[in-house]
Order: structure tokens, then sequence, then C-alpha cells
């Protein structure tokens, strides 16, 4: 047979050579993983501020007053004005961690389910950090904000005499009148408050019914007295709704680890490696990572109703 030069390029058939070159291209692996997780982080709704840190650790203020030290007064002509000082917030340290997970997908995962292998190991990446990341992000919320009220009715959302509706008012009326320029945009809750909110009967009666998007066709609410409702599994306390402004609260603070071989953005999302096992175990790795830590600002800009 004769020798042609140059040879032929390969040709593409089948699952196994194009999921190759999607694993090839950590392009395409990062985009997905990232679309994976902005799907199903709350941390990065709730502390909106991002940080990049130098070193490994960020020195940052809490709850730094809006107003001077001392008010207004009446200047006369030709009178110096009074001076006053602005007295900064308290001063705290927070150090980054790096969280990440290593999923192998084996190429005889690869040769008998095709691209599914490869989503359920992205999956379970996606799963790991954003459990963790959540999970830390709203410890570190639940531990600052201390502003606490019981739900009204002395049970949970779901006695005859619970009031979510009221609950939520009066967290927010709280927030307000601080005067701090707080305006609550968020209610995080878990599943089964969540659950227990839709189908309370005060919250159905205030809610469009003639519609294919009513709540007893949809089972879905998605703002009640302007308040965002985000659920999650990953509350310290189920039992607890914290109500936010999310443009004060807080931020994420990250740190740009210099690995060449990384791709994404570890301020709003994963960083993704993929790579054949070096070891030769006819498989890839694919390894998510994320450096961060939880900064809480404004502790006064959150309200904590408890018994829902």
């Amino acid at each position: 047979m004769p020798h042609i030069y140059p040879p032929a390029a390969p040709t593409i058939s089948g699952d196994v050579i194009t999921i190759s070159r999607f694993l090839n291209s950590p392009a395409a692996v990062a985009r997905r993983l990232r679309t994976l997780a902005e799907n199903r982080f709350i941390a990065d709704t709730l502390l909106t501020g991002r940080y990049q840190v130098q070193g490994g650790s960020l020195l940052y203020e809490q709850t730094e007053g809006m107003f001077t030290n001392r008010p207004p007064e009446i200047v006369n002509p030709g009178a110096e004005y009074p001076r006053s000082a602005a007295s900064p917030g308290t001063a705290a340290m927070a150090s980054v961690f790096k969280w990440g997970q290593d999923v192998p997908v084996t190429d005889e995962h690869v040769g008998r389910y095709g691209r599914r292998a490869v989503d359920v190991a992205m999956t379970k990446i996606v799963n790991y950090l954003v459990k963790q990341v959540d999970t830390i992000c709203l410890t570190a919320i639940n531990t600052a904000v201390t502003a606490t009220a019981a739900a009204t009715g002395g049970s949970n959302w779901s006695g005859a005499s619970a009031d979510p509706l009221l609950d939520l008012m009066l967290a927010k009326a709280a927030v307000v009148s601080l005067d701090q320029g707080y305006d609550p945009d968020t209610v995080v809750m878990s599943d089964v408050a969540y659950a227990r909110l839709i189908a309370n009967s005060k919250i159905v009666a205030g809610l469009q019914r003639e519609s294919d998007q009513s709540v007893t066709r949809q089972g879905n609410v998605l703002v009640i007295a302007g308040l965002r409702i985000l659920p999650t599994n990953n509350l310290p306390a189920a039992s607890t709704a914290m109500v936010l402004d999310s443009s004060m609260l807080g931020g994420i603070a990250y740190e740009r680890i210099p690995s060449p071989e990384y791709t994404g953005d570890p301020a709003n999302g994963v960083e993704t490696l993929t790579r054949r096992d070096p070891a030769a175990n006819d498989q890839w790795i694919l390894r998510g990572r994320r450096p961060i830590v939880p900064v809480v600002q404004e502790p006064g800009a959150g309200y904590k109703i408890t018994g829902v």
C-alpha cells in the first residue's frame, strides 16, 4: 500500500472522539462547568462584592456607619464650621481557603455512556463546590447577623395562626429602621420553609389566581413583599429564614493562584482543569477548585426569622 503524505486528517465518528475533543478543550469544559455552577450558587447572589486577595488574607471593616460622629449645627455668618470625625468600622481579617476536588472519568464510561459520563462527573464537581461554598458563606452570614425575631403565631409557617407575610414585612421594617441605607431585597429559607410559605392560606389569597402561572398550578413563587425568595438546603439552621440586603451585606474575597493550566474565574465561579491520568490508568481527570472566603461587612443588613 503506497505511503500518503501528508496523512489524511482523522475523521470524527462516534461519541468517544467527540468527547475526547471536548475534554481536550479547557475553555469548553470551563464554560460548561460555569453554566452549571451559576445556576446553583446562592452565596454569590447574597454576597455581591468581590475582593481580590493578595497574600492569602483580606483586611476589611465591619459595620461602618453612614453618619459622622456628631450632627450638623447652625453656622452663623463668618463663623467656622464645626468639625466632626467619621469613625471607620471595626477591623476584621479573613483568610482564603482553597476548596476543590478531582473526579475521574474512565475510558470505559466514555465508551459506554458517551457525553453523559462527562456531564455526570462535572455535575458531581459542581455539587461539591456549591454545597461547600454555600454552606460556609451561609454559616458566616448566620453568625454575623444577630437581629432575630420569632415567627408570628408561635409555630412554623404551616400553623393556622402563622402570618409569614407579616413576618417578612416586620423583618424588612426592622432593617430599614436602622437608618443605615439598607433596603432588604432577598429572603433565604429552606425548601421546607418555602413549601410552607407558598401553601399558607394568607399568602395564596394575595397571589394571582386566574392565570396559568398561578401558584396552585406552578407551585412557584419568586417574589413576596418585594423580597426575592432563594430556597436552599445549605442553611446552618433549617428553621430560620434570613431577610437580607444583598447589595450591602458583604462580598466574597478570592485569590488568583498563578496556575496556568487552569481555566475559569474564581471571582464568579469554578476554576477547572482537565487532563489524562498521568499514571496511564485509562481515564480522564476533571478537577474543579475555588479559593474564596466570605466577608460579611454589614451585619445590620440582615434579619433572622426563627421557627419557620
